[in-house]
């Protein structure tokens, strides 16, 4: 039987492709022939698509291609940066040592991007299940009291009414407010995703956003500062490190940004000249470029400025999550509060009338 191909299931792992560039690290280091490595971690992986790539990577080497130049067929498994820093090792004739850095850095990049999901994910696990209660009470919970009220005739006070009528709505037309939800994410999913003017407002709104701005800084100086400091430290040249640094920060300011700063470099302008005039970029990150290329030790600051960025990111997203918990806590309590409020009362008056 044919192996189902899912998308989402049949990709390769970050911590595979760790594991793959580390193991053959070692075997190169220990003198083993590339096919001959390529062969055997082949046959370590369970991963099947995994498996069909390191095939088609051991044929190439085979043929006599370079592995950069077989691993670059497979853009969604290895990116630009992997195979620039491929390339460069074998340039250099230094592949072992590039490879056994590269997946150092690997893991950090995995370590950060981590911390930054699971620091989220529990104030989102929070809204999402006290959404769920309040739409319960309003499906389940209000329709039935609303018999009794209506048996007991009795005059309801203004935020009952809201309430019943809000009720109302959701169990007459659920199906429309699904669809409508449905449709309003999906159209914010495609205009932010797929059309360039709406992934330069999405950009935009990453950096500027009050509370957001203030990690989004620090996360997009440690992906630039690590990129950087990793693709010049295995031998990349400058212009080419930037142009593979625009993809991996991922944001249409700072692509603007880095482009200019291509052509002044091309044009014999240190990098930190134009840096130093753009808001979007931190004085921190200008200044240690501006003494690294002074001292030609340009790679080592630009991974001091990546681990200092990373530490901050850590404080202060820890920061965001303790004040975020309380704060969604007591908003959507208030909500709660407010629908309790609302059944209770009449219910109170009704036993009032009744003794």
């Amino acid at each position: 039987m044919k192996n189902i191909n899912i998308p989402f299931l049949s990709r390769v792992k970050n911590k595979e492709k760790v594991f793959f560039t580390r193991q053959l690290s070692v075997m190169i280091s220990a003198g083993l022939a590339l096919d001959n490595c390529i062969r055997l971690l082949r046959m370590q992986t369970k991963n099947p698509t995994f498996q069909n790539i390191l095939d088609k990577v051991y044929q190439d080497i085979l043929a006599g291609k370079t592995l950069s130049d077989s691993l670059s067929q497979f853009p969604k498994t290895f990116d630009n940066f992997f195979v620039a820093v491929v390339r460069s090792g074998e340039t250099l004739g230094k592949l072992d040592f590039v490879l056994n850095h590269l997946a150092e850095q690997m893991e950090l990049f995995q370590g950060f991007s981590s911390k930054i999901k699971s620091a989220l994910a529990y104030p989102i696990f929070i809204i999402v299940a006290m959404i769920a209660v309040v739409v319960m009470m309003m499906v389940k919970v209000v329709p039935t009291l609303k018999t009794v009220f209506a048996d007991a005739g009795a005059e309801l006070p203004f935020a009952t009414r809201v309430v019943m009528a809000t009720s109302d709505f959701l169990v007459a037309y659920w199906w429309l407010v699904l669809m409508i939800l449905v449709v309003l994410s999906t159209g914010i999913y495609l205009l932010f995703r797929y059309v360039e003017r709406g992934r330069l407002w999405w950009d935009t709104i990453k950096l500027k956003m009050p509370i957001v701005n203030f990690v989004s800084y620090d996360v997009y100086m440690a992906r630039f500062a690590r990129t950087m400091g990793m693709l010049i430290q295995s031998g990349v040249p400058v212009i080419e490190a930037i142009k593979i640094t625009i993809a991996v920060v991922n944001n249409r300011i700072y692509t603007k940004i880095l482009k200019n700063v291509i052509l002044q470099v091309e044009r014999g302008i240190p990098m930190s000249v134009p840096l130093e005039k753009e808001k979007d970029f931190t004085i921190l990150t200008t200044q240690m470029i501006m003494i690294g290329e002074q001292t030609g030790k340009l790679e080592m600051l630009l991974n001091k400025v990546a681990e200092y960025y990373e530490q901050e990111t850590d404080i202060k997203i820890k920061t965001i999550s303790s004040l975020i918990e309380p704060v969604t806590i007591v908003i959507i309590g208030v909500g709660v509060a407010f629908i309790l409020y609302s059944i209770l009362y009449p219910i109170y008056s009704l036993t009032s009338v009744i003794k």
